[in-house]
């Protein structure tokens, strides 16, 4: 996103979700022409259990993890390398 929105904010609980996906974000599978996929459940699920986050907390960590990569995963493909549009 270029610009953040004016109504944007960080919350402090949102640093969890993002230390989570920073040490997640490699652990995926990475295509021959270059495509990412999303991390897996295996590799979100090992990382809350060395947290110890369980019950209802890996419910929410799960979902928010995999929303952050999805935005991740639209984000690259809207740019023209991964289009196919670049060289």
């Amino acid at each position: 996103m270029p610009e953040v929105p004016d109504d944007a904010e960080v919350e402090p609980w949102h640093g969890l979700y993002f230390r989570a996906w920073e040490a997640l974000r490699f652990d995926r599978f990475y295509g021959a022409l270059g495509g990412e996929t999303p991390i897996s459940y295996g590799a979100i699920s090992r990382y809350a259990d060395d947290h110890g986050i369980t019950g209802d907390d890996f419910a929410d960590f799960v979902h928010f993890v995999q929303a952050l990569d999805a935005e991740w995963l639209q984000h690259l493909a809207s740019k023209p390398k991964h289009r196919g549009a670049g060289a």
